[in-house]
């Protein structure tokens, strides 16, 4: 999440991509971290918009009770319009 204290300072906030990248790689291997990660995080976790992108995909199909690998959230990414991702 982007503080505006930061923002006026012309500093970026805290962030840390090697992590995002790890928890979006865990949640691809193995969805049952799902639920260790829902109550904690949200897609304005993620600094990097592709990685907010990902996550939203991640999440609709857990909803859907369909697999969250490589293949089906990008299969997601190309059928999902941006715009109907819940947020």
């Amino acid at each position: 999440m982007t503080n505006s204290n930061d923002q006026i300072a012309g500093r970026l906030p805290p962030q840390s991509v090697e992590a995002e990248q790890a928890v979006l790689g865990g949640l691809l291997i193995d969805n049952r971290a799902w639920e260790r990660v829902v109550g904690m995080l949200s897609e304005r976790d993620f600094y990097r918009d592709d990685h907010r992108r990902i996550y939203l995909h991640i999440q609709a199909l857990i909803d859907k009770n369909r697999p969250a690998d490589m293949v089906e959230a990008k299969a997601s990414e190309r059928t999902t319009p941006k715009n109907r991702l819940k947020r």
